[in-house]
């Protein structure tokens, strides 16, 4: 460390954290040092005390290890208004953790390996998609598959046969009494009766249905009506707007291959507040089929559908390869449900999708986007976005999670509004992360244990659950009563980092020294400082210093502490060099202690 005399050495290459946070997308050669950093790894803005960068939280374990790999996570609230946290195991089993029993409890098992686990929440419930199994709901303590009794107004010439058997004449090719199903008949002088089929036999155009059991009649009468009961097929998506339920098909969601046959028709619940009522029909030109209206001849590309959102009341539908944007309330009636727009940008998983105040944002082959950009441009890069300050990042990991099925599976996101933060995980190396706050707004990433952490869930409570491994974790930000504030991972460092732009003025520059302006910071960390000049990356001059707090201003017996004592002590380190074009500072760190609040670094010399 050194002394300097003040006006000794000009400061005006003085550069402050930058309120923009970071940039990757333009050469570190045009960025203002004071509005976008190079890199910053763990960096937020703090929040405390704007104009500095703080280091993030760390996270604290939330109750025993499960027992299996975690793989996702949703959160349900209970009747009593209480939490639960569903977890999806690697067994491809659901797990409910009880956070007053700190326990976990095995709740569903058999999934698909193949689907990608979804929710939405709909009627109070959660309502469960994967693609391959069967479309459930979970009320907090049942799940049941969604399903409906069907009115067979398609058939005809309904007649008693025995205590155990009806007979009918179905519509041409339709097969809807297959063993095993329910079905639901009225007779003219009883409420309906549920039986299950036995066995049919078709002959002719006739249908004959056999039940277990006697459960009709034990002579002739009237039948006014026959209903089965039919399940919709396994949706890939299921999302709620306008008071219904809309999905998309089944099948197994892959980066390179579409899911299969109607990739882009979009199917909704055709009675509102009901999440089992996806049948057309109780009239005679229903087609007893799940209500869908298809895009597809809107589109004039080969295009699949991976999921639905919403817009300043619009619905949105996100392709691969382009946005749709429709208008209206009931796609049942005539001119009820219209095309708007169409833009020329699609979306690359359906887990890559957050809403955001009056928009949402979505990742693209590009990088991450937002609809109101997009709508304005048609979909056209003329205008910057959010996202356009890191596309340099957004595109290798883009490629990575685009790499083959298993890396696809990792996509996921979050939002967690009590600190303004949107999360997104494309690969295991590092979480981008775009924070929006009063102080500031801009890209950070996280790395450590947000890096490789397979889910993400924002509680309605304020906190945010991490599910990493077999252990869950909750951010250390004082939300958590038992977690408290913390600046490590489960007593594991954070590295933090600061990579500044390259600083140039217009003559050379001879440097003597440069001072690390701190606030509020915790002592005894070691920062390391890295120096390059003249654009050349490779040589690398590092220096470290320890951060210390200064003496006590008054007698500490005679002031109160709290108010009068001492601050962080700014470190001056000594680095003498000659850049005759510009040079760099990489400020980084390791620490379990906190916090640490970087305000900016002051280069001294002339």
């Amino acid at each position: 460390m050194v002394a300097t005399r003040p006006g000794a050495f000009d400061g005006s290459l003085f550069t402050l954290f930058p309120r923009a946070l970071s940039n990757s997308s333009l050469s570190p050669t045009l960025l203002s040092g004071s509005q976008y950093a190079r890199k910053l790894i763990n960096i937020i803005p703090n929040k405390k005390k704007g104009g500095s960068g703080a280091l993030r939280y760390g996270m604290g374990t939330k109750g025993p290890e499960m027992g299996v790999e975690q793989e996702d996570g949703w959160e349900y609230r209970r009747s009593d208004g209480t939490i639960e946290v569903i977890v999806l195991g690697s067994d491809n089993a659901l797990y409910r953790y009880d956070e007053a029993l700190d326990a976990y409890e095995e709740v569903k098992t058999g999934l698909s390996s193949l689907g990608m686990v979804g929710t939405t929440t709909f009627n109070g419930k959660l309502i469960f998609y994967n693609g391959q199994d069967a479309n459930f709901s979970y009320d907090g303590t049942d799940f049941t598959d969604l399903g409906e009794y069907v009115e067979d107004r398609l058939a005809g010439s309904y007649t008693w046969i025995s205590s155990s058997s009806f007979s009918l004449k179905p519509a041409g090719g339709r097969s809807d009494y297959p063993d095993g199903r329910m079905v639901r008949v009225k007779f003219v002088s009883s409420d309906p009766i549920e039986a299950t089929v036995a066995s049919s036999s078709l002959v002719g155009d006739t249908l004959t249905v056999t039940v277990t059991g006697t459960p009709f009649p034990a002579s002739s009468e009237v039948i006014e009506m026959i209903e089965y009961f039919d399940e919709p097929p396994p949706f890939s998506f299921i999302t709620t707007a306008n008071d219904k339920l809309w999905a998309l098909s089944g099948g197994v969601s892959r980066p390179k291959v579409y899911r299969g046959s109607d990739p882009m028709k979009a199917f909704y619940t055709t009675a509102e507040n009901n999440e089992n009522s996806w049948f057309d029909q109780g009239t005679d030109t229903s087609t007893q089929e799940v209500a869908y209206i298809n895009i597809q001849n809107k589109a004039n590309v080969f295009d699949e559908l991976l999921a639905i959102g919403s817009y300043n009341g619009a619905m949105v539908f996100y392709g691969r390869l382009r946005t749709y944007i429709w208008q209206g309330y009931d796609p049942g009636e005539i001119g009820g449900f219209i095309p708007v727009k169409t833009l020329a940008v699609g979306l690359i998983h359906q887990k890559l999708r957050q809403s955001m105040p009056n928009d949402e944002a979505f990742v693209t082959p590009f990088g991450l986007r937002t609809l109101s950009v997009q709508v304005q441009t048609d979909g056209v890069e003329v205008t910057s976005d959010i996202g356009s300050t890191q596309d340099g990042e957004f595109s290798d990991k883009i490629r990575a999670l685009l790499a083959d099925d298993d890396s696809y599976r990792k996509a996921r996101s979050f939002f967690y509004q009590r600190d303004g933060m949107f999360g997104y995980k494309l690969d295991d190396t590092g979480l981008q992360v775009y924070v929006l706050n009063d102080k500031a707004k801009g890209w950070t990433e996280f790395q450590g244990y947000f890096a490789d952490a397979a889910s993400f869930v924002a509680l309605g409570d304020n906190r945010l659950m991490i599910l990493r491994g077999e252990q869950a974790y909750l951010y250390a930000n004082g939300t958590d009563a038992l977690v408290g504030e913390s600046y490590a991972d489960d007593e594991e460092p954070i590295f933090g980092m600061w990579w500044l732009p390259w600083l140039s003025r217009s003559a050379r520059w001879g440097n003597r020294a440069v001072e690390i302006l701190l606030e509020d910071t915790a002592p005894n960390v070691t920062l390391t400082l890295d120096r390059m000049i003249d654009f050349r990356e490779q040589n690398v001059v590092t220096t470290q210093v320890t951060v210390t707090g200064g003496g006590s201003k008054w007698d500490e017996a005679l002031w109160d502490v709290g108010m009068w004592d001492s601050g962080t002590i700014n470190p001056v380190v000594t680095d003498k060099f000659l850049a005759d074009k510009a040079f760099s500072y990489r400020l980084s760190f390791s620490t379990t202690e906190g916090p640490v609040n970087l305000l900016g670094l002051r280069p001294i010399g002339r």
